[in-house]
C-alpha cells in the first residue's frame, strides 16, 4: 500500500516538472548569468583562500548558509551552470509538492492553480532563475517546506523525531534568506493555531527561538568584512510609520509590471516561440498538451469543507503576504524588487486559491488551463530577457578586455569605461535592477572583467555615457561602441 502511494505521488509529481522544465527548452536549458553571477560564483570561487570570501568580504554576514555554499558549491557549477539550473528547479517542484503534501495533512490540501502559480507565475522569475537569488530563495524554500512537512507528520501523531526533523530544517532554511525565516516560523505558528495542542506547541517555540536566534546572529556579525554594514540595517522605530508608507508605494509601483509580465510576456514568449521554427512550434505544442492533461486530471476534493478551508486561506495568506515583506522594513532604505515578492507571492497565491474553492468543477479545469498555459509561455519570454541581457554584455565586455594596458590588468590603474549610450535590452517592465546590465555599475562591470581575464586584480570605475573624449590621467580610458 504504501509503495503504490509512493509512485502515485511520483506520478504526479511528472507533469508538474515537465510544466516547470518546458520553459527552459527553447535554449536547451542553458544558463545565462548575469550581473552578481560573476562574481559570486566566477571570482569568489577563484580565491585560493575562502576565508578572504567568507571574512575580508564579509559573504558571512548575512545569510550565512548561501553566502558559504555559493563559493563551496555552487561556484563549482560555473562552467556548466545548466545543471545548477536543473538542480533549482527540482528543489522549486519538490518545495511545492511539500508544502502539498503538509496542508493535506491538515485537511487544506491547495488546489493546482495554486502549485501552477507557485512554479510558474512569470514576476517571480527573477528569484526562481536568476543563480544570485535562486540559490537563497528557492534552496531555503526547500528547506522551509521540509520542515513544515515534518511538522504536519508530528502534529498528525507520528513519532518525536519529526519534531527535530521540523526543528533542524527549518534553522536550516533560516540560513538562507530573511523572507524565508518568516515564511516558515509563520506557517508552522499558522498551523499550530488551525490545530491547536499541546504536543504541537514546542514547534512554535522553535519557530520563535529561530527568528530570534538569526536576529542575534545579524547583530553579532554586523562588522564583519566589507558586507556587514548591509546587515546593520539602521532600523529605527522614528522612521517606521514612513517606511510602511513608502513600502506601500512600491508594492503599488509593482502591479503594472506584474501585470505586464504576464500579459506582454504571454505575447512576447508566443512570439518568440513562432519565430523559433520547429524546435519552437514543438516546444508549444508541450505546453499546449501539459496544460491540457494538468488541468483534465484535477477532481473534486473529497470531503470539502470550502467554506472553512477558503476562510483558512484568506486570512493565513494575507498574513504571510504582509508577515514576509516585514524584513524589507528593517533595512536602512527600502528597496522592494521581483526578487523580494518571490516568498510573499505565496501568500497572495493562497488568496487566489480561496476564490478558485468555490468553483465548479468545469471552471476550476478552464482557470488552471489558462494559468498554466499563459505562465509557462511568459516564463519563455522572461528566458530570454536573461539571455539577451547576458549575450550583450559578454559581447561589450569583451571589447573592453581587449583593450586594456598591462598597468589596467595588473590593477595598478582603474579602468573607465565610456559608453556611447546607455546599455539597455527592451522588456516588458523595466523595474529598478531587474536584468540590468554589467555596465550599470562599478561593482558589477569590475566583477565581469575578472571573471572574463580570469583576473582578480582589475578595478572599474563606473561607465559614464558620453559622446564627447574624457580627459582622465588616473585612469585608463576605454571606449565601447
Amino acid at each position: 500500500m504504501k509503495e503504490r502511494g509512493i509512485k502515485k505521488a511520483t506520478a504526479s509529481c511528472i507533469p508538474w516538472l515537465l510544466a516547470a522544465f518546458l520553459p527552459y527548452f527553447l535554449y536547451g536549458f542553458a544558463y545565462f548569468p548575469v550581473l552578481d553571477d560573476f562574481i559570486q560564483y566566477g571570482c569568489y570561487p577563484a580565491y585560493e583562500n575562502l576565508s578572504h570570501v567568507y571574512l575580508t568580504i564579509g559573504t558571512l554576514s548575512i545569510r550565512p548558509l548561501a553566502g558559504l555554499l555559493d563559493p563551496a558549491f555552487w561556484g563549482l557549477f560555473w562552467e556548466v551552470p545548466g545543471i545548477a539550473l536543473c538542480l533549482i528547479v527540482l528543489l522549486h517542484v519538490a518545495s511545492g509538492f511539500l508544502l502539498g503534501k503538509a496542508l493535506e495533512n491538515f485537511s487544506l490540501k491547495p488546489s493546482p492553480l495554486f502549485l501552477a502559480l507557485y512554479l510558474l507565475f512569470p514576476l517571480g522569475m527573477e528569484g526562481r532563475y536568476w543563480l544570485s537569488a535562486s540559490t537563497r530563495l528557492v534552496v531555503g524554500l526547500f528547506f522551509a517546506t521540509t520542515s513544515i512537512y515534518f511538522y504536519s507528520r508530528y502534529a498528525s501523531g507520528d513519532k518525536l523525531r519529526y519534531l527535530w526533523f521540523f526543528s533542524l530544517f527549518q534553522l536550516i532554511s533560516c540560513g538562507f534568506y530573511e523572507s524565508v525565516t518568516v515564511f516558515s516560523a509563520g506557517v508552522a505558528c499558522l498551523l499550530f493555531l488551525y490545530r491547536p495542542a499541546k504536543r504541537n506547541l514546542p514547534a512554535v517555540l522553535f519557530s520563535i527561538f529561530h527568528v530570534g536566534l538569526m536576529f542575534t546572529y545579524y547583530k553579532l556579525f554586523a562588522d564583519l568584512g566589507a558586507m556587514g554594514s548591509r546587515a546593520t540595517a539602521g532600523f529605527s522605530l522614528e522612521r517606521l510609520p514612513g517606511q510602511i508608507v513608502y513600502l506601500v508605494l512600491q508594492l503599488q509601483e509593482m502591479v503594472v509590471p506584474a501585470w505586464k509580465s504576464l500579459t506582454d510576456g504571454f505575447t512576447g514568449g508566443l512570439r518568440i516561440l513562432c519565430t523559433s521554427g520547429f524546435w519552437g512550434y514543438c516546444i508549444l505544442f508541450c505546453m499546449l498538451v501539459v496544460s491540457v492533461c494538468l488541468a483534465a486530471v484535477t477532481r473534486e476534493d473529497e470531503k470539502r469543507d470550502t467554506g472553512k478551508k477558503s476562510l483558512c486561506f484568506l486570512i493565513g495568506g494575507f498574513l504571510l503576504f504582509g508577515a514576509t515583506l516585514v524584513p524589507n522594513l528593517l533595512s536602512e532604505e527600502v528597496w522592494l524588487t521581483n526578487r523580494s515578492l518571490f516568498i510573499p507571492l505565496i501568500g497572495l497565491f493562497f488568496l487566489l486559491d480561496a476564490a478558485v474553492i468555490h468553483l465548479p468543477l468545469t471552471g476550476r479545469r478552464v482557470l488552471i488551463f489558462i494559468c498554466l498555459f499563459v505562465c509557462m509561455i511568459a516564463s519563455v519570454n522572461e528566458y530570454d530577457v536573461y539571455r539577451r541581457v547576458s549575450e550583450q554584455d559578454t559581447r561589450l565586455v569583451d571589447q573592453v578586455a581587449e583593450q586594456l594596458s598591462e598597468k589596467a590588468l595588473a590593477g595598478e590603474e582603474p579602468i573607465q569605461v565610456v559608453l556611447k549610450k546607455e546599455v539597455t535590452t527592451q522588456q516588458n517592465a523595466l523595474y529598478k535592477d531587474h536584468v540590468k546590465s554589467v555596465f550599470d555599475a562599478d561593482w558589477s562591470l569590475t566583477g565581469a572583467l575578472r571573471e572574463r581575464l580570469n583576473n582578480l586584480q582589475l578595478v572599474c570605475n563606473e561607465p559614464i555615457v558620453t559622446e564627447t573624449a574624457v580627459e582622465k590621467t588616473d585612469c585608463f580610458v576605454v571606449y565601447v561602441d
